[in-house]
């Protein structure tokens, strides 16, 4: 990962409702030339310059923004729970009155989830941002593999926010310390209180995310459990580092490195 001596451009691929709001905070601590993308999306030319003079690019683009330059790069993202993902979106855009364009008090998730029309709007969209085929609902997972496989140095998952912070700040050589969640979707129900049915076809129609989603659990897990088990002559820094970071929900890895289990 990027080091003092590393002029590398560190892109972070911020899917949308997936946390990235959250850990841009912790971004802006670290790299003082950040961008936003929004601010540069529509002038091509203002894009290549900041491009070139920024150290770190945040926003909602897809996967190949390194093509437009020839420094050096990272990619980072972070990846959610489909259905959480999904039912997080609905409300942030539909229930919350702080957006009246798209404001509306009378649709429903069911209705919104079974319509078709509302597809390109969020279907399989974490696996479209990753293998950068944003104008098709069924991207090419073994794409999107790939690439996270092979681009991304870092990819944290939404649910496991605790232990992405850690790996993150490993990675980076960074102190621990605890960043909140922030833009969190404000009235939105509990996944247990939908309709089943309404569930279930979310999963349906977001095949290939789910897919890509477990598989970035299984990299976050493998690249955790290394970071963990390389720590031991650091323990008693990094549990009290640990400490600080998942005051609220440890994960089921944390807990057990907390407790001097192996995890290798």
């Amino acid at each position: 990962m990027k080091n003092k001596a590393d002029d590398s451009l560190f892109l972070f691929m911020h899917i949308p409702k997936t946390g990235g709001t959250s850990l841009t905070q912790l971004l802006l601590h670290r790299f003082p030339k950040l961008v936003y993308y929004f601010e540069v999306a529509d002038d091509q030319t203002l894009l290549l310059e900041k491009l070139q003079e920024a150290d770190a690019f945040c926003g909602h683009y897809p996967f190949g923004l390194h093509s437009f330059t020839s420094r050096p790069y990272r990619y980072m993202t972070m990846l959610r729970d489909p259905v959480e993902q999904i039912i997080s979106y609905f409300y942030f855009k539909y229930k919350n009155p702080k957006y009246p364009a798209s404001y509306n008090i009378g649709i429903t998730l069911d209705y919104f989830v079974n319509d078709d029309s509302f597809d390109l709007e969020y279907v399989n969209l974490q696996t479209r941002f990753v293998s950068g085929e944003l104008c098709t609902t069924q991207p090419d997972l073994e794409l999107a593999k790939a690439n996270l496989r092979n681009y991304f140095d870092f990819i944290g998952i939404t649910e496991r926010y605790a232990d992405s912070q850690f790996l993150l700040s490993r990675q980076m050589g960074w102190k621990l310390k605890s960043y909140p969640r922030l833009n969190e979707t404000p009235n939105r129900v509990r996944q247990s209180e939908c309709a089943a049915e309404t569930i279930e076809r979310i999963k349906a129609k977001n095949a290939a995310d789910m897919k890509l989603y477990r598989y970035a659990l299984e990299l976050l897990d493998q690249k955790t459990s290394r970071a963990f088990s390389c720590a031991n002559e650091g323990a008693p820094q990094i549990q009290q580092s640990l400490a600080i970071c998942c005051k609220k929900a440890p994960s089921d890895l944390i807990v057990r490195f907390l407790m001097g289990l192996s995890l290798v």
